[in-house]
């Protein structure tokens, strides 16, 4: 894996002028965040909530921009071939065309010549059994040409049809993937926007309450039973103190997504990149029943899993270990979240 991934490149001076000033020593293993927060920490995990929502739909806008533009490429190959068809048959017509002129330009030189004029003309039944099977042949020609000229005519029109149904499909995906970008290029800049938002309210913020964040609250040990799920809990876990970074996918700085979906590369399973498209992987499993390792996501409170904004990883004890938002550590914290717990999804076991 790559040192660091990202899908577009974050501002992180404010990111590391915090840690610089902040990075206390560890607190004990069992402490956790006192439950009266502020204002300014209820604000500040509200914007980092929507920031995160729209750093998901950032991340389909250039999913679906990959799939229009591919889209867009298998349209224009369907019209380079339709036009190579079209050619093709377009000569086939001129000569099949050709051989119908020359046919029809004999006829008239020659007059009309039929079995009846053979007989009068004929000085022997020799002689006329030649010409009744040379009429035969020429018939049998003539009526094979015209119908070539009309098969080929057929085939180019069909062609012609293709081309036209080719080129629309060309366009069409063209100004979707015009479309696209635009909304891509929107997401961005709200995304930009709810970032320094978050950014503000991050700095607003008492001393006390900044330290907290800047501090891993829990060092304890959590295992699971053997095999890859306990596998991507202790690799998660491993990333304890290191900073979130918007798109960041290890193996220093994560986005929530970016932690889950490494922990589980390094357990040798490969699980899609974003808190959406995880919420498909896996089977889903009741919150009664959750084990180590099950991820856990979190919506807008609408139960709706195009909302889901965060995603956590399960360690036991009513805890999960995540990537909350700008501002704070990969660290163990309860699995109450800072949003609307929607349900859990295991990926192995």
């Amino acid at each position: 894996m790559t040192a660091h991934s990202r899908r577009f490149t974050p501002r992180k001076a404010a990111i590391a002028a915090i840690a610089a000033t902040l990075m206390l020593p560890a607190a004990p293993a069992a402490a956790q965040p006192q439950d009266d927060t502020s204002d300014a920490m209820e604000r500040y995990q509200e914007l980092g909530a929507k920031a995160a929502g729209t750093e998901e739909d950032l991340a389909e806008a250039e999913q679906e921009l990959a799939r229009m533009r591919e889209k867009e490429k298998q349209a224009k190959t369907a019209l380079n071939k339709a036009n190579r068809e079209l050619e093709k048959a377009q000569r086939s017509e001129e000569a099949s065309q050709g051989k119908a002129d020359t046919l029809i330009s004999a006829s008239f030189r020659n007059g009309p010549v039929t079995t009846w004029s053979a007989v009068l003309v004929s000085d022997s039944s020799k002689e006329l059994l030649q010409k009744a099977s040379a009429l035969e042949y020429i018939a049998t020609k003539n009526t094979e040409t015209l119908d070539a000229l009309n098969d080929v005519r057929a085939k180019a029109d069909a062609a012609r049809k293709e081309a036209a149904e080719a080129e629309k499909q060309a366009r069409e995906s063209t100004a979707a993937a015009e479309r696209t970008v635009q909304k891509l290029q929107q997401r961005k800049a709200d995304l930009d926007e709810e970032i320094e938002a978050v950014r503000t309210a991050l700095n607003e913020l008492s001393p006390a309450e900044r330290t907290e964040l800047q501090t891993v609250q829990d060092n304890g040990s959590y295992l699971g039973p053997p095999g890859a799920a306990n596998d991507a809990l202790q690799a998660a876990l491993s990333r304890r103190g290191s900073q979130y970074e918007w798109g960041a996918t290890g193996p220093s700085e994560f986005d929530c997504s970016g932690l889950t979906s490494w922990a589980y590369n390094q357990a040798g399973i490969n699980i899609p990149r974003t808190s959406r498209q995880q919420w498909t992987a896996g089977r889903p499993v009741s919150l009664d029943s959750l084990l180590p390792g099950d991820l856990l996501f979190y919506d807008d409170g609408t139960g709706d899993p195009s909302k889901i904004h965060h995603v956590g990883m399960y360690v036991g004890q009513g805890k999960m270990v995540d990537a909350p938002t700008e501002g704070q550590l990969v660290d163990v914290r309860s699995m109450k979240g800072d949003g609307h717990l929607i349900g859990a999804r295991r990926i192995a076991g």
